[in-house]
């Protein structure tokens, strides 16, 4: 294995383990965000950023890593590098950093959801109590048919 293929191995290592660390920052995320855990949510937030920096570094020094080696930095490029390899350590490596980036990428939009979810949410609520919007409540009729029933009382004025 030449020098640069160990290099980008060895960084493929730390890349999985910061984008893990991101995968449990982010299940960590999602507790805080459902529970309204204000401090969390902000301690959640300040390290998915640094562990985001230090992704993004290493994506930076892989690119690098594969222009010395002769190929383009991008993902062809790096996807030219794993079949020219022989050892199926860096293609199982960079299969398993996808699937842990998607994961990622997945938890990070229910996340993104569920703040949504309680913006709009504080939003409607705040909208009532300034009688800027009506309530509506959704009832159920004898026959299972929904109903809704309008309010449109201003609960508190500014």
């Amino acid at each position: 294995m030449s020098v640069v293929v160990q290099q980008i191995s060895d960084l493929l290592d730390e890349e999985l383990r910061q984008t893990h660390q991101l995968r449990l920052v982010l299940e960590k995320e999602q507790d805080a965000v459902k529970t309204k855990d204000i401090d969390a949510m902000n301690i959640t937030l300040t390290r998915k950023l640094e562990l985001l920096e230090k992704l993004d570094g290493l994506d930076i020094e892989r690119k690098s890593l594969l222009q010395q080696a002769g190929y383009d930095n991008s993902k062809s490029g790096f996807e030219s590098l794993l079949k020219s390899t022989p050892s199926d350590d860096l293609v199982k490596k960079w299969q398993e950093l996808e699937h842990e980036v998607a994961e990622c990428r997945e938890l990070h939009q229910v996340n993104t959801q569920i703040l949504e979810i309680g913006q709009r949410q504080v939003q409607q609520v705040l909208g009532i109590l300034l009688g800027e919007q009506s309530a509506e409540s959704d009832t159920y009729n004898q026959s299972g048919s929904k109903e809704s029933a309008l309010t449109t009382h201003t609960y508190a004025k500014a």
